[in-house]
């Protein structure tokens, strides 16, 4: 009789750290402060704060502190729970179990050009009976993208309802050659879109419910922004969307730059090559780096697939274009 292969271990889970309770108390306390100084005599405080320059140096800083202090301390409790809630943390939770054929909503955003043309490809296996309704998120003036979806739904009516779709246009986060100082205009135009469509209206909509069950991106900045958005309700413990991002056919042997930014964030990071996993598996002409137990001098694309789908790299290989 063949020996068995040995069991892979679960990972065993940490346990979430505790914040000082002083901390959300001290902000608290802070807000309310601020608010009884304005509501008892606002004219008179907003003349005393005019006069700031003209205090004491001592009232200055103590001033300065009372008020940066709070600032420093709910950005740190902001860092905090994302590193805890994205996928590997100590607060991260699992999917939901579906049941079987059960509905999902899915989000789909299509990022133009080559991006576009690759969703397209993807879209064509999902099971529109079982992922429905769909949103499509695509950039002004694109109209490849409207195409393509249509090519998707092959002409079904538009609409918001479950079993068919709907569309929401976006100003583009940033233009190819676009400068970096307007490129930062462009991304908070964006991402105030972005908020509205994607969290605001949801939210007084459906409370309890995500925008999407499912969203998928597959590059272009835009999708940080979309992405960044649908981590709000993550942060406030409210039901939220499972992010799956597939990283470009182009990328062979290196990850886009949305893609390093988003890998640590989303739940699920597909590459369509497996060299693309970077750091987390070797390149076959990486000679320099150590390699990898259970390939060979020379790999396959099998063992390739096979070593990075059984790490616990938070990578997937999953070449459907490949």
């Amino acid at each position: 009789m063949a020996p068995q292969p040995p069991q892979r271990q679960p990972r065993p889970r940490k346990e979430a750290v505790t914040l000082p309770v002083w901390i959300p108390f001290t902000l608290l306390f802070l807000c309310l402060l601020a608010v009884a100084i304005f509501t008892i005599n606002p004219v008179e405080t907003a003349r005393e704060f005019a006069r700031f320059s003209e205090w004491e140096p001592r009232a200055q800083r103590a001033v300065a502190a009372a008020l940066i202090l709070p600032v420093i301390a709910l950005i740190g409790l902001l860092f905090k729970r994302i590193l805890i809630i994205r996928p590997g943390g100590s607060a991260w939770t699992p999917p939901p179990q579906r049941k079987l054929g059960e509905r999902v909503s899915l989000g789909v955003f299509l990022g133009s050009g080559g991006h576009t043309a690759e969703m397209r490809a993807l879209m064509q296996g999902v099971d529109r009976r079982r992922y429905s309704p769909r949103v499509y998120v695509y950039c002004h003036g694109d109209e490849m993208s409207l195409r393509a979806v249509a090519d998707i739904e092959g002409g079904e009516e538009k609409q918001g309802k479950a079993g068919g779709y709907s569309l929401v246009a976006l100003p583009r986060a940033r233009k190819v050659g676009q400068g970096r100082i307007s490129s930062v205009f462009s991304v908070l135009r964006t991402a105030v879109h972005v908020l509205l469509h994607t969290f605001l209206l949801p939210l007084a909509d459906a409370p309890l419910s995500p925008w999407v069950d499912v969203l998928i991106v597959n590059g272009p900045g835009t999708a940080v922004v979309l992405v960044a958005v649908a981590y709000i309700r993550r942060i406030f413990g409210l039901p939220h969307t499972r992010i799956v991002y597939v990283e470009s056919f182009a990328r062979v042997r290196s990850l886009s730059l949305s893609g390093k930014i988003l890998r640590s964030f989303v739940d699920t990071f597909v590459v369509q090559w497996p060299q693309a996993a970077g750091d987390e598996l070797l390149a076959i002409d990486e000679d320099v780096v150590e390699t990898p137990k259970g390939i060979s001098d020379e790999p396959t694309q099998e063992e390739l697939r096979r070593v990075l789908d059984e790490k616990e790299t938070g990578c997937v290989y999953r070449g459907w274009l490949v």
